[in-house]
């Protein structure tokens, strides 16, 4: 018997022996099988850089569609001397600052960072230690610029680590220290967070045991411990959910989908053994349980992942095929659509035999960690008809697909830059570069949504308020017409919101009474919405009260510039000086619109001045005549980020052409402080569309 069949036989035997040791109802932790790394003979594998896909290999990597950009084996990053250290989950960080892109691995003695900014040469960077021992199993994840850590070792806790110290690492690799800790539970099996809310899930947690069920920890049924990390310094206890027993993963969202009974309220969709569990947690200290539902073929319920339209749930079971009388790999298809009655549309049948483990969702496709058959890639643009298809792979363990726990145990594939990280178990980081058509950058809904809360409100989006707008992009899906069209839509409400109106127009209305046939210029603009817009966030707690606190300030500082006083003397009386503002800004201002300015000048001064100014910069007559003009200089303000007569232009004949057009589809008596009617007359001249596909916007972010 040669060594290949042997090592069936033992394969085999080993596949019957887990599903008599890991029965689903109790299956503690993550398993690690014997066999080593997969490659031929063992053979120990070394740093890697840029290795393409050729004929189906790349380097020993069986592999479509797929290249490799580069691996850091374990031993060069496990920080330590240690031996027999292992892998698990995987995560990234984008800063915000740079853009850089940032690996964290899981690994059994703490997490690497690596800096993975140029994918073919990265750069370890340093570890964190686990907070106590060793342990197979990690999991992480990130919110607010700090990524928290769990682990299955006893009373390990969750840490927290501030990710912004990664930016100036002086002397590569450090050993960091713990940013923040919590111990209102010991080991937990992963953890998710839901960043629009700033909640974190922990699943399959044990209590604390000097704490209170309840009020500081959770009960022993290791359901979800949920935990408000919404200041990542000092996390603190939320509630438990514990009505349906041991939680093996979860995903939490705010929902959108289609079941409007339950549109906008937080939900959990969990894996919890042998059931799909759906939760409303809206009210962390009383969730409600919507659903539970079991299957046909269930082995070990064990993740899940919505599609980006939230209408279908995306399910592996862990061990459906060892033992079973098909024994391919399966990706469950559940219908979400009613989130009360979820059930299995289809079952997808893969074309190996490996376990699979862990899946998410970026767009059209899903990348699913399958431990011994590697990274499987799927187009999930049928999905909602129960129908998926596999467009790309790559296989870190070559010798063979067997139903064993070695190979890729995590993966992360929601970088701007399109490269997608890979947790090997004893392989280490996997950087690889799919070759499919995967949006990336300004054609990303994230990255494109925070593009524009960059541009036109100068400020780094809140959570929520991305993901509000991001979703309706991505629930498009594969519909390209939907995209654009939304794109588009997106983009223009960030003009007509009421943050753009009291910030960057409210500016361009201040600069057009003030100084007659003149346009703001794109530099001393952008310093004055950065000022105006200071710590606004709309829908945040007293975000009214501080935007009203900024344009008193505001007004007050603009009408002591110099530039302002040589237009408008200190001597100038109410009349004079109104009648000035609305005469410069091209407004028919009506009897009591020049009232209202003239007694809100009062006795003059600063105060009185600034007062005027803003009453007639908001009033109807100027908001209406302002309103074309400062569109169409927004859009080479926000797309373009220069003024509209400089290169390659070097006159206003493109301004003047989109005014024109903007001016032509003017209704006579629109009012456009009416949202509705400004919209209509921006879709009308389809001016944004044209912005956002120029070859000038998009050569901004690299792309064509």
């Amino acid at each position: 018997m040669n060594q290949r069949i042997l090592l069936g036989v033992a394969a085999s035997l080993f596949a019957a022996l887990c599903i008599l040791a890991w029965p689903s109802s109790a299956h503690e932790g993550e398993h690690h099988s014997a066999g080593g790394n997969g490659q031929p003979g063992g053979a120990p594998l070394n740093a890697m850089s840029f290795t393409p896909c050729v004929n189906g290999l790349a380097f020993t990597f069986p592999c479509n569609n797929v290249d490799l950009a580069s691996l850091l084996p374990i031993a060069d990053i496990d920080g330590t001397t240690e031996t027999n250290i292992t892998a698990n989950e995987v995560w990234g960080w984008t800063d915000p600052l740079t853009g850089k892109e940032y690996a964290i691995l899981g690994l059994s003695n703490g997490l690497a960072f690596v800096d993975v900014s140029n994918p073919e040469s990265p750069i370890h960077l340093g570890n964190l230690p686990t907070h106590n021992v060793n342990s197979l199993w990690r999991s992480l994840k990130v919110y607010r610029n700090h990524v928290f850590t769990i682990s299955e070792a006893a009373n390990h806790g969750m840490q927290v680590f501030d990710l912004t110290r990664l930016r100036n690492v002086a002397a590569p690799p450090q050993v960091f220290a713990e940013t923040a800790y919590y111990d209102r539970f010991g080991s937990a099996h992963t953890l998710a967070i839901n960043e629009e809310t700033g909640f974190a899930y922990a699943a399959g947690s044990r209590a604390n045991p000097n704490g209170t069920a309840g009020v500081d920890t959770c009960g022993p049924a290791r359901g979800l411990h949920i935990v408000d990390v919404r200041n990542p310094a000092a996390p603190a206890f939320a509630g438990c959910v514990d009505n349906d027993g041991y939680t093996h993963e979860t995903q939490c969202v705010i929902y959108r989908g289609p079941d409007a009974q339950h549109r906008d309220r937080e939900i959990c969709f969990s894996a919890n053994e042998d059931t799909v569990t759906i939760i409303n947690v809206t009210n962390k200290s009383n969730p409600v349980q919507l659903s539970r539902t079991t299957y046909a073929g269930r082995g070990y319920t064990h993740q899940g992942w919505l599609t980006e339209d939230q209408r279908t749930l995306l399910v592996n079971d862990e061990l459906d095929e060892n033992g079973q009388q098909n024994p391919r790999t399966k990706t469950f298809v559940w219908d979400v659509t009613d989130l009360d009655a979820p059930f299995v549309r289809n079952v997808h049948q893969h074309d190996t035999t490996a376990i699979d483990h862990n899946l998410y969702v970026r767009g059209r496709y899903v990348f699913e960690s399958n431990y011994r058959s590697g990274l499987r890639i799927l187009d999930a643009a049928n999905a909602n008809a129960g129908t998926l298809s596999e467009v790309a792979f790559f296989d870190i363990y070559p010798s063979d697909d067997q139903p064993l726990f070695n190979g890729t145990w995590h993966n992360y594939p929601y970088f701007a830059s399109g490269i997608v990280l890979v947790a090997g178990i004893e392989q280490g980081l996997l950087v690889l570069r799919p070759r499919i058509n995967l949006p990336v950058r300004i054609d990303y809904a994230p990255f494109f949504v925070r593009q524009q809360y960059l541009d036109f409100l100068g400020r780094e989006p809140d959570e929520a308020g991305r993901a509000f707008w991001t979703h309706p992009i991505a629930a498009c899906v594969a519909n390209q017409q939907c995209t654009e069209e939304t794109r588009v839509n997106v983009s223009t409400a960030f003009f007509v919101s009421i943050e753009f109106q009291n910030t960057g127009y409210l500016i361009q209305r201040f600069h057009a009474a003030s100084f007659p046939n003149s346009l703001p210029q794109f530099t001393p603009f952008i310093a004055d919405l950065r000022k105006i817009g200071d710590g606004v966030v709309v829908g945040a707690q007293g975000w009214e009260q501080r935007l009203e606190a900024n344009k008193q300030t505001f007004a007050a500082e603009w009408v002591q510039r110099p530039e302002f006083v040589a237009q408008f003397p200190l001597n100038m009386n109410a009349t004079d000086y109104v009648t000035a503002l609305f005469l410069n800004a091209g407004a028919n201002a009506t009897q009591a619109e020049r009232d209202a300015g003239v007694a809100a000048f009062g006795a003059g001064g600063t105060d009185g001045r600034a007062r005027a100014l803003r009453s007639v910069a908001d009033s109807g007559s100027v908001y209406n005549r302002q309103y074309n003009s400062a569109f169409v200089l927004m859009q080479y303000f926000g797309y373009l980020r220069r003024n509209p007569n400089d290169a390659p232009d070097m006159n206003l004949a493109g301004y003047q052409f989109w005014l024109d057009k903007l001016n032509s589809f003017t209704q006579p008596g629109d009012d456009v402080r009416d949202p509705e009617v400004a919209l209509n007359r921006i879709r009308r001249a389809e001016m944004v569309r044209a912005f956002i596909s120029s070859n000038e916007y998009r050569a901004r972010f690299g792309v064509n």
